[in-house]
């Protein structure tokens, strides 16, 4: 699966790409072990102690997991290989997600990112084969049955991703297809992921029904529906921006010329000049030639008593601050201020040029540039209908 996911236990860096472990994996991983231990392993090999099964259920669960790295680990190469950078892979509680950096520029190389996790998982799914069926030759019972377990989870795997809707691995094969027929990335990802989100729902509702026949282990189900529909969503709003933003900088949309505050003002007379009479929540902070020294933040101003607040200029209470992370160049794509706009505690950028402060973008002022295309494109077709 392909995807944006948050960031968890880094476990290090492989071919470029860096590989980190969320912390729901944990669940999971007790989840999958103690099925195994205690229902499907003395079931298959009975007579032995409790001890054995424990083992082999870790070693299993360990061993799918890697398994579902290695799978989109073939997604992330195939991707690098486009021209297309992977920066992580993550491990979450209902697999794996590989944060491919930007959209293919091809339906052609879509259709190969997209093949490139299933394709593995069926070699996999190969070797674990043979590797059972040596193992039985060979008198193995429990490397044996480990194998077997192995080699039809991975199959498993294969379906389940193959059913068309994103952004499972069938679901982006069917939008390269669509797109490619189309010409219309965007209407192939529409398809696709209101494909996606009608199957979340489904196992949204199995999950709710299960667990009220008392199926304790169904919550799996529920818990997959809800992020498979949260990703589906969040997978053409993606889109969306990638495609309206194409092209324009943030140049062509910040603001320009914002309310500065110079840095020698104390922060007293900053709160009633700007903060309380202009209304905003944040303002770019510069020096005598304009030069960006940082930006002062409302919540910034609450780290400090107010009795101090006459002895400590804006200039002092923004460096103190992280300021690289507060700016952007005027010269940069608007997908790019869009990205870091979405972070957490990033609601605003100071734009520069030159190290100059030359204007300040807001995540509103790229949704509304975004909604304001779009009811435009909107209307235009309406009138070629």
């Amino acid at each position: 699966m392909t995807g944006r996911s948050r960031f968890g236990l880094f476990l290090g860096r492989f071919f470029g790409i860096k590989f980190y472990l969320d912390y729901s994996w944990f669940l999971i991983a007790a989840i999958v072990t103690y099925e195994l231990a205690a229902d499907l392993f003395p079931a298959s090999l009975p007579g032995h102690s409790q001890t054995l099964y424990f083992v082999m259920g870790v070693i299993a669960a360990l061993t799918f997991f890697l398994s579902i790295l290695l799978h989109e680990l073939g997604h992330s190469l195939v991707s690098q290989r486009c021209g297309i950078p992977v920066p992580r892979i993550t491990l979450l509680f209902i697999g794996g997600i590989a944060e491919i950096s930007r959209e293919p520029d091809t339906p052609r190389a879509e259709l190969k990112i997209a093949v490139g996790g299933p394709a593995t998982s069926v070699v996999l799914a190969l070797l674990y084969a043979a590797g059972a069926l040596v193992a039985h030759l060979l008198h193995w019972g429990a490397a044996s049955i480990i194998l077997q377990w192995l080699a039809l989870v991975n199959i498993t795997l294969v379906l389940f991703n193959a059913i068309p809707g994103y952004p499972l691995d069938g679901g982006r094969i069917l939008r390269a297809i669509l797109w490619a027929r189309t010409g219309n990335l965007r209407k192939a990802t529409f398809i696709t992921t209101r494909i996606g989100v009608a199957f979340s729902w489904l196992l949204i509702g199995l999950g709710v029904v299960l667990l009220f026949q008392g199926w304790w282990n169904a919550f799996v189900f529920f818990l997959v529906g809800i992020f498979l529909k949260g990703a589906a969503e969040s997978g053409y709003t993606n889109t969306l921006y990638h495609e309206v933003l194409a092209g324009v900088r943030i140049a062509d949309i910040m603001t320009r010329d914002p309310v500065c505050i110079p840095a020698h003002t104390p922060l007293n007379i900053a709160v009633d000049d700007f903060f309380l009479t202009k209304n905003h929540v944040a303002y770019p902070v510069i020096g005598d030639e304009r030069d960006f020294c940082g930006l002062l933040r409302l919540e910034q101003l609450k780290e400090l008593p107010r009795e101090k607040w006459p002895y400590v200029t804006a200039g002092d209470q923004a460096a103190a601050h992280e300021t690289t992370g507060a700016s952007i160049d005027a010269g940069q794509p608007a997908e790019q201020a869009m990205r870091r706009l979405l972070g957490a505690g990033q609601g605003r950028l100071a734009v520069l040029d030159a190290g100059k402060v030359v204007g300040i973008i807001t995540r509103h002022d790229v949704l509304a540039f975004i909604k304001i295309h779009t009811e435009l494109e909107k209307d235009e077709e309406k009138a070629k209908v």
